[in-house]
């Protein structure tokens, strides 16, 4: 819904369906709008899976992603359009505040750099994916690693690793839910995967590497306050 209710109207919205076992079929079949593609995994691929499949049907010059449980503010793909093609940037971020299941705020947030390049996003991972924005026509095509977790912070190190640099939209234009039992909720699990793709970043020395690291877990725990 809060796709079909942005004020900026001519997009594709791809809803890839991993397996669901609930009944997310049926309630996208209720919606009778030809911007709508459905499309149904026939096995359980996960989130960057699913997201190629959704890459490969995209039709559109700027991709941009919403994971199921998180919403977009009403203004969220005008304001972030208007900034890119105003300024030339390959790829934008914006703020974003966290919801509880029931869709309440709570505590915590993300406050959106006017640039994060590759240093900067490792010091941060401010880059939240449900708030990107990524211009094709710059970046070129490109897909996420089959990883089951962090195959959206690999994304940005590769990308940002190649030079690229994403640019913050400051308004707060998304909201991350935070619920209990969600795949980035086991947090020395994430901790331990996070510093495995940190340490697959070339550019770096390992000394640099593990201070980024250090930084990551620091900023990590102040976001959540």
């Amino acid at each position: 819904k809060s796709i079909l209710n942005q004020s900026y109207k001519n997009w594709e919205l791809i809803i890839v369906d991993d397996c669901s076992s609930d009944n997310t079929l049926e309630i996208l079949a209720s919606y009778d709008d030809a911007r709508v593609i459905v499309i149904s995994s026939l096995v359980n691929v996960g989130a960057g899976g699913a997201r190629n499949i959704g890459l490969d049907k995209a039709q559109g010059q700027f991709i941009a992603f919403l994971d199921a449980d998180d919403l977009w503010d009403s203004s969220k793909l005008y304001t972030q359009l208007k900034h890119m093609k105003k300024n030339g940037y390959p790829i934008s971020h914006t703020s974003y505040d966290f919801v509880t299941e029931e869709g309440a705020s709570c505590e915590g947030g993300v406050s959106a750099s006017p640039y994060v390049d590759l240093y900067k996003y490792m010091c941060t991972t401010e880059i939240g994916m449900s708030t990107s924005l990524i211009d094709r026509g710059v970046i070129g095509d490109f897909n996420l690693d089959l990883v089951r977790t962090r195959q959206d912070t690999k994304l940005w190190l590769d990308l940002l690793g190649k030079g690229f640099i994403s640019s913050g939209c400051p308004e707060v234009l998304a909201s991350y839910r935070v619920r209990q039992g969600q795949i980035s909720g086991n947090k020395l699990k994430m901790l331990r995967r996070t510093f495995s793709v940190f340490w697959s970043v070339k550019q770096y020395s390992p000394n640099k590497r593990i201070m980024l690291y250090l930084k990551y877990v620091i900023n990590a725990i102040n976001k959540r306050f």
